[in-house]
């Protein structure tokens, strides 16, 4: 294992406390655009933006030194040499969270715990960690570090009130290697005005929609861009949560895009509302969007009133997609099978959606009820909660007992409709469709080379996934990029994001795992 990069912040010469930062490892079921890793051989999705954070957010004149483990990349060294180690981390990556902050204990290594886990199940932490951080640590971070120095600090910092997003610094980027990851993470706001009664966002972050000022969100872009970054990841919980303030980030990405010598390139998700503005969707296109992962969910309005999400029946659905469609960006349709409201022929509801739609990519889900939300505090008092809990697995488990399904019916309708949106003859048929449907292709950007760059590493990494998935797959993918260079071969950047990401699903929903 290598010895991970190392930064001093604080004075010169000074000695410094030394502070191992810990991501932990992904489980299987992070799969979200995960299958797009390969395009450029990078080892993970993205790195963690929140560590990066807690660097920058180190008071001027505090003497420590920071080090980086991510698991997803080189493993954790447990035995490393630190006076302190800082986990962050969702509800999904709860027991490996559990395990290392064990392992580094029991070795005499104090531990600080903080991120989504450790405020969403703020109770089930208690006593976990030698320091507990809870909400958002712009402010308790750095009071934190003043006071441990001082061999002063508290073992619970609590941030009670949602914090000023203009306090919130640019990442620290300087400990990662750009070519271990496929995008960087920027977050433009936090907060989200929807109230899907599923969701536990706005207990983390609140329902007040608040922004960084676009000044501050171009200044982490172009970091982003310093340490290597082709591809930016905008990892809010809603992108479109305020579309005046969307609308003017956009047009300042266009105007400084367009004059970079190597253009990045953008996806986010998004709620389906941004299929009903043609200017929005002109503009994402130009700014070199690529991908928006949509909140779907269902196409029974049953189940939307259910779970309240009047969001997504104010427009008919299957003209938002098209419309996201004619402008050449992809649509990563995000779906959720076990509402109430579904019966077993939920199912062709969902498969005549995505045909209609001609939606290639499609992530499903299975319904689960995370603690604190009104869903899980209904079917609590309707006894409908399973024994074993939620455990963050939206693809692989659920905690909810099914209306009008048995759980064991519900995960083999599930697993079966998942594999077949994968056979390669149904998913050749939805990206054909998909393709044909195209009507805009953004003006090029002048004298800018970065597509072919991209278009020939591309090539490279689908002759990889071709010796990977069996013969099937390997003629689906000669038939579709045959098919594609005859028909419209303005096409061809698009297929590779499209195939590549197909290879990930297929890889998933094929996999033998005993009882899907």
């Amino acid at each position: 294992m290598k010895t991970p990069r190392s930064k001093q912040y604080g004075d010169e010469g000074e000695s410094h406390r030394k502070i191992l930062l810990v991501a932990p490892k992904h489980p299987e079921s992070f799969w979200s655009m995960q299958g797009m890793v390969d395009m450029l051989s990078a080892r993970t999705m993205m790195p963690n933006s929140a560590l990066a954070t807690l660097m920058a957010l180190t008071p001027h004149g505090v003497n420590v030194e920071y080090c980086l483990m991510d698991e997803n990349i080189t493993g954790i060294d447990l035995d490393f040499e630190c006076d302190l180690v800082a986990i962050t981390g969702s509800t999904l990556h709860a027991t490996r969270i559990r395990d290392l902050v064990a392992e580094f204990r029991q070795r005499g290594r104090p531990v600080a715990l903080g991120g989504a886990y450790a405020t969403l199940e703020a109770d089930k932490c208690e006593g976990l960690a030698d320091f507990h951080f809870i909400g958002e640590a712009e402010y308790t971070w750095p009071k934190f570090l003043e006071e441990w120095l001082r061999g002063e600090a508290d073992g619970v910092y609590a941030q009670k009130d949602f914090i000023d997003l203009a306090d919130s610094p640019a990442p620290d980027w300087s400990l990662i290697d750009a070519g271990d990851y496929l995008n960087f993470p920027v977050q433009t706001s936090r907060g989200c005005p929807n109230g899907c009664d599923f969701c536990d966002v706005i207990q983390y972050v609140g329902r007040k929609y608040r922004t960084k000022s676009a000044d501050q969100i171009l200044e982490e872009i172009y970091g982003a861009q310093a340490a290597g970054a082709r591809r930016v990841f905008f990892s809010d919980d809603n992108f479109l949560g305020n579309k005046r303030f969307t609308m003017e980030l956009l047009r300042r990405l266009l105007e400084w895009n367009r004059v970079q010598d190597k253009p990045l390139s953008f996806s986010t998700q998004i709620t389906v509302k941004v299929g009903d503005d043609e200017e929005l969707l002109r503009l994402m296109a130009d700014v070199r969007f690529s991908v928006l992962f949509l909140g779907v969910e269902t196409v029974r309005k049953a189940c939307l009133e259910e779970i309240n999400k009047p969001i997504n029946l104010s427009h008919d659905m299957h003209k938002r997609i098209g419309r996201i469609t004619r402008y050449g960006i992809v649509p990563f349709i995000g779906l959720i099978v076990g509402f109430d409201n579904d019966d077993a022929t939920v199912f062709d509801d969902l498969r005549d959606f995505l045909d209609e739609t001609g939606s290639p990519i499609v992530g499903i889900s299975l319904l689960n009820a995370p603690r604190h939300t009104p869903l899980h505090e209904r079917l609590k008092k309707e006894g409908r909660l399973a024994e074993d809990g939620f455990s963050g697995e939206w693809q692989l488990n659920t905690n909810i007992i099914p209306r009008q399904m048995s759980r064991e019916e519900l995960f083999t309708r599930y697993w079966s409709f998942f594999r077949e949106c994968y056979d390669p003859v149904v998913f050749e048929r939805r990206l054909h469709s998909w393709m044909a449907q195209v009507e805009y292709f953004a003006v090029p950007y002048e004298g800018k080379s970065a597509d072919l760059w991209e278009a020939l590493k591309g090539i490279k990494v689908f002759w990889r996934l071709m010796t990977k998935d069996g013969k099937d797959v390997r003629k689906l993918f000669l038939r579709c990029m045959k098919k594609t260079w005859k028909s419209n071969p303005r096409l061809m950047g698009w297929l590779f994001v499209i195939l590549i990401q197909y290879s990930h699903f297929y890889s998933f929903v094929n996999k033998d795992r005993g009882h899907a």
